[in-house]
């Protein structure tokens, strides 16, 4: 199964490993941002905690492609799924 994040043009998930480097590369950039962004701008407090949410969801939803990714990598999974149906 191709598990891709983003777009159908995007380049298929080969597991969970870029997936958490991509996540991590976010986490350490991100903040930082966030907080210049709050300490110029205090009145924007609402506006940064939705993207701050939102930012989260999306990599929850880029988590989950790559534990399907890597599930689905192997024969065992497309057996296994046959068998369910």
């Amino acid at each position: 199964m191709q598990v891709r994040v983003q777009s159908k043009e995007a380049t298929p998930l080969s597991g969970i490993e870029p997936v958490l480097t991509a996540i991590q590369e976010r986490l350490q950039s991100e903040p930082e941002i966030w907080l210049k962004q709050l300490q110029t701008s205090p009145g924007s407090f609402v506006d940064l905690e939705k993207e701050v949410h939102l930012r989260f969801q999306q990599m929850a939803d880029q988590m989950i492609a790559g534990l399907l990714a890597h599930a689905t990598a192997t024969a065992d999974f497309t057996e296994a799924a046959k068998k369910k149906s």
